[in-house]
């Protein structure tokens, strides 16, 4: 029996924490943070203690690419091994998309969650001259207003639409109240099916765990692990991200296209 308990691994529940803004691009010098994300997922596929998962959210969304790409690959580990979703502050836009992929989601009470549709900023009118010259009228911006605004409506769509087949006959808002946007609190996101039970992390890793079959286990923190592994240990928060929120003014500086995300600062401005 000692010698079985040193061979064998003591299986464990794996913590994804997306706790940022979902952006795709990076640079040189600065990472996108959905490498971040993918990373966390790639090693709780490649850690064979990890028997389960539990996404954290703590993020306000992001870009339609990454938050899109975020939840496919959240899916995909799902048929693999169990996802449950925990919400601490705040899953909203984007970051509820990527939700939409563990279950069950769990919530506290406050928690923001939510906060369907999409906005953008449009790309500025680029006209041709002496100096440039292009083969179409939108070559250069790749669009117009009205097909901007087409996007946009088809992206929101398509979000509903995937609300709507991932939480089924749990759902208790129409796509009409759905699509005006609101971020509501976890008590409230419950009485409407948009998250499944009220609970912190720790209540997220027994179900995960339940759901694994597994009554002794570990819980092995991802970002962390990754951290050590690409980072040297050194403290992610030292490292931004294209598009991060400034932490002082919550202002931040972002391409035009169009967005997963609840952007406090913006109060409500197109």
């Amino acid at each position: 029996m000692w010698l079985s308990a040193r061979l064998i691994p003591r299986p464990a529940v794996g913590i994804i924490k997306v706790n940022m803004d979902i952006f795709a691009t990076g640079t040189d010098l600065f990472f996108g943070s959905m490498e971040l994300f993918q990373a966390q997922i790639d090693r709780a596929r490649q850690d064979r203690r990890i028997k389960a998962v539990v996404v954290q959210f703590d993020s306000s969304g992001g870009e339609v690419v990454a938050s899109q790409t975020l939840y496919l690959e959240l899916q995909a580990l799902r048929r693999e091994m169990p996802v449950v979703g925990a919400i601490n502050t705040m899953a909203a836009s984007g970051a509820y998309y990527a939700a939409m992929a563990t279950e069950p989601l769990y919530a506290r009470p406050s928690s923001g969650v939510g906060n369907v549709g999409a906005w953008g900023r449009i790309p500025p009118d680029l006209a041709v001259n002496e100096l440039i010259l292009a083969s179409g009228p939108f070559k250069l911006s790749g669009s117009n207003r009205d097909e901007f605004l087409r996007e946009i409506e088809g992206i929101k769509q398509e979000f509903i639409a995937t609300v709507t087949s991932q939480r089924g006959d749990r759902l208790l808002i129409t796509p009409v109240d759905l699509s005006q946007g609101l971020l509501y609190p976890g008590r409230e996101a419950m009485s409407l099916g948009l998250v499944d039970r009220l609970g912190t992390l720790s209540d997220a890793i027994a179900e995960a765990a339940q759901q694994a079959g597994i009554a002794r286990y570990d819980v092995i923190d991802l970002e962390a692990t990754v951290a050590d592994a690409y980072m040297q240990g050194e403290s992610l928060a030292l490292h931004p991200w294209t598009g991060a929120a400034d932490p002082a003014t919550g202002k931040r500086t972002v391409p035009p296209g169009i967005y997963l995300l609840y952007d406090i600062s913006l109060r409500g401005v197109p």
